[in-house]
């Protein structure tokens, strides 16, 4: 599951409800730092608040070690370090695939 939270306002109040819903499922989010080339966007307060707000909520130490990608949605990009090149959103994709399991499937099933 992504968790997009706002690089300026970090987590809303909607951002704990959804949050609660997730980790009581076993998920563990990704969370996607979005518009972080806004100005006044602050990254490592959005971040610490988001570990907060899951400790909060129960997670797990697997749930509280999650993965962080910072985006513009707007802008079309996203990367693991704010530092890294800005060219295409191929970081969330990839960060999708490395830590969202596959699906169970019965392959023999309809």
């Amino acid at each position: 599951v992504l968790l997009l939270v706002d690089a300026v306002e970090g987590p809303m109040p909607q951002t704990r409800f959804v949050t609660r819903k997730a980790l009581a499922l076993g998920l563990k989010p990704i969370v996607v730092i979005n518009k972080i080339d806004r100005p006044g966007a602050r990254p490592d307060w959005v971040i610490n608040h988001t570990f907060d707000l899951f400790d909060k909520l129960g997670a797990t130490e697997e749930q509280l070690d999650f993965p962080v990608i910072y985006a513009s949605g707007l802008n079309g990009f996203a990367v693991i370090n704010e530092g890294d090149e800005r060219k295409d959103m191929r970081p969330l994709f990839e960060a999708i695939l490395e830590h969202v399991p596959a699906p169970e499937v019965d392959a023999d099933g309809p």
